[in-house]
């Protein structure tokens, strides 16, 4: 796993009451240290402490609500073994971030309980099965390292897993992790393009864990997104 990266600004930083008596306070802050330990190793190669801000059109004002309800609740979600499906009809409406803001919520309120270790996972998920198909990347040490976050992290985040058809072996590959997960009540937070029928991408078992999942939608296009982060750019 990747080591502590200390040139990570602070998200705490404002609002501490510490740092003025120790001008280098990165390099000591036990809190800093592990939230960003947490961060750097959840498996996501451009994690950043900052996620962008989502400003919720009108018709995703619930969707928005139940997902900040979660947010505020997480660690009772993740130890009731839940799992989530968040889904949209358009892309880049703000799936994944929302994914990682539940994520960061849970490293925020467990940093102090839990020894430098892998909680949370990100996994984008077509990438992840073309790794896969490589006889070669499956030996190696970081291969293992994610097999590993897979099956023993509190949560994984299945990034875009309704992106495409799924071929048999796909399914059998992410049912292998999924299933076992299920089974050791971890729980999965599943985002991608939302289908009517999911079976038919993803096969009958797969989509069954997504159906068995709650389910928050997002229904804004990406137009409307970007139109409205300009409007608030002005």
């Amino acid at each position: 796993m990747a080591e502590v990266n200390i040139k990570i600004p602070c998200w705490y930083y404002d609002g501490c009451n510490f740092r003025l008596d120790n001008p280098d306070c990165r390099k000591t802050c036990y809190r800093y240290l592990k939230m960003n330990y947490l961060i750097v190793n959840c498996g996501k190669p451009d994690a950043s402490m900052y996620l962008k801000e989502l400003i919720p059109l009108e018709i995703d004002q619930e969707p928005f609500k139940r997902l900040g309800q979660i947010k505020d609740d997480i660690v009772n979600f993740v130890e009731e073994s839940k799992n989530l499906y968040i889904g949209s009809y358009d892309i880049q409406v703000g799936k994944t971030t929302w994914s990682l803001k539940l994520m960061y919520k849970f490293f925020d309120r467990i940093w102090g309980l839990t020894p430098f270790e892998t909680r949370g996972y990100f996994v984008y998920v077509p990438e992840f099965l073309s790794n896969c198909m490589s006889f070669q990347y499956r030996e190696t040490p970081e291969f293992k390292e994610i097999d590993r976050a897979l099956k023993t992290a509190d949560i994984v985040i299945w990034d875009e897993i309704t992106s495409e058809v799924l071929s048999e072996a796909d399914r059998k590959i992410l049912n292998m992790y999924i299933s076992k997960r299920i089974q050791d009540g971890k729980t999965n937070i599943f985002n991608g393009l939302y289908y009517e029928n999911f079976e038919e991408m993803l096969g009958k078992t797969l989509s069954a864990r997504i159906k068995m999942s709650e389910q928050v939608i997002l229904n804004a296009t990406s137009e409307a997104v970007k139109a409205l982060i300009k409007s608030k750019s002005k």
